[in-house]
């Protein structure tokens, strides 16, 4: 299998989608992506009602970060901090975030996504006319891109045989991981079958793939688990029910309205 190149759910998703893209479903997956690494934690509280019980999620900063986290991380991470003081409801997530991107989250994908991209050769900012008047400019994918795009989709179809192999061979499962790298997210799939993966990558064990951080955001590597690399077995599906993980309050509330389609 080709090697990923290394992007976050994020920018996976965002390259596979240009030059048009919906904001808050990048924003979703670059915290999922965090969960999964470790460097957020979520809480689920239950609240008693008088008609139904309700389940709230927090979002926390887990402790021992990094003291120099890439800038997609880093901008995330600040975001859940400033949540803190509301006890990092979901409601409190989005209110940040808007502060943080702009009430259409562009800022998130116009100021770190796509440039992220852009420095890897993947994607382009091109001019151009709005009805063949307007000036006006958006990022594209590169030759590179349309490559790690095909590259990308081969992967993650591969990676929907996943469940086939969970009881018997987790060498496929961890190599299958790998080459989709974080656009494991991507394959929806697969959420029921996260903590089945987690295992599989912990029995596959001294392999020689890991999960790590890289200057953008996170994604797979190979090779040794040093230099702050660690072992696909810390890729921790375990503690994160993605399946009923709501981020439902992500569509409520933000500005713009229509479908939350965007381009860079």
């Amino acid at each position: 299998m080709e090697k990923n190149a290394g992007l976050s759910a994020a920018e996976a998703y965002v390259l596979l989608s240009l030059p048009r893209y919906d904001t808050r479903k990048a924003l979703k997956l670059a915290f999922m992506g965090l969960l999964a690494r470790g460097v957020l934690r979520s809480e689920d509280e239950t609240r008693s009602g008088l008609i139904r019980t309700r389940h709230v999620i927090h979002l926390r900063v887990a402790p021992n970060l990094p003291a120099d986290p890439p800038p997609l991380t880093a901008s995330l991470v600040k975001v859940v901090r400033a949540a803190e003081p509301r006890d990092g409801v979901m409601k409190e997530i989005v209110k940040q975030s808007m502060r943080e991107y702009g009430n259409n989250l562009f800022g998130f994908t116009n100021g770190l996504v796509c440039p992220a991209l852009a420095a890897r050769g993947l994607a382009e900012d091109r001019k151009m006319r709005l009805l063949g008047l307007i000036p006006t400019h958006r990022f594209e994918r590169t030759l590179a891109g349309d490559a790690e795009k095909g590259r990308l989709e081969v992967a993650m179809h591969e990676a929907r045989s996943i469940p086939r192999y969970l009881d018997r061979d987790p060498a496929q499962i961890a190599a299958m991981v790998a080459a989709a790298g974080s656009a494991i997210f991507l394959v929806d799939e697969l959420q029921p079958h996260y903590q089945g993966i987690a295992k599989a990558l912990r029995d596959h064990g001294g392999g020689d793939t890991y999960f790590a951080p890289n200057t953008d955001g996170v994604g797979f590597a190979s090779g040794s688990p040093e230099s702050g690399s660690f072992d696909a077995g810390s890729f921790n599906f375990d503690g994160i029910d993605f399946g009923n993980f709501d981020f439902g309050g992500f569509d409520v509330g933000f500005d713009g309205g229509g479908d939350g389609g965007g381009g860079c």
